[in-house]
């Protein structure tokens, strides 16, 4: 991940949602140290610490809803983050003739949404 194209992307977030750097360094769990020398110097700033500040900014386009209550299980940047997430949630039988079965631990069924954009 290519550190300019970050600093934008945090840059904006900040702004957009009129976050101080401490509130974002918050919602991205990092040290807020971090966040200072991203956007104000030329300091190096680890990729897996680029990666975390890069993925704050997402917003989740999609959930996973319970069909029955409207409980949200699970939000998603991508419908296959979500599909992923369902297919995790799988197990299979643990004995030799259930070996090929497979049960999905839910108590009711699944509905993938989009979100509006609002969210």
């Amino acid at each position: 991940m290519d550190r300019d194209s970050v600093r934008k992307i945090v840059n904006n977030y900040i702004d957009k949602n009129k976050l101080s750097n401490l509130e974002f360094a918050r919602k991205a769990k990092i040290n807020d140290r971090t966040v200072r020398r991203l956007l104000n110097s030329e300091e190096s700033i680890s990729d897996s610490n680029l990666k975390k500040l890069a993925t704050a900014c997402v917003q989740p386009k999609f959930a996973v809803v319970g069909f029955n209550s409207g409980k949200v299980y699970f939000r998603g940047e991508h419908h296959s983050d979500c599909t992923r997430w369902i297919n995790e949630q799988v197990r299979t039988g643990n004995t030799l003739h259930t070996s090929r079965r497979t049960y999905l631990d839910m108590n009711e069924p699944m509905l993938i949404q989009r979100l509006p954009e609002a969210s």
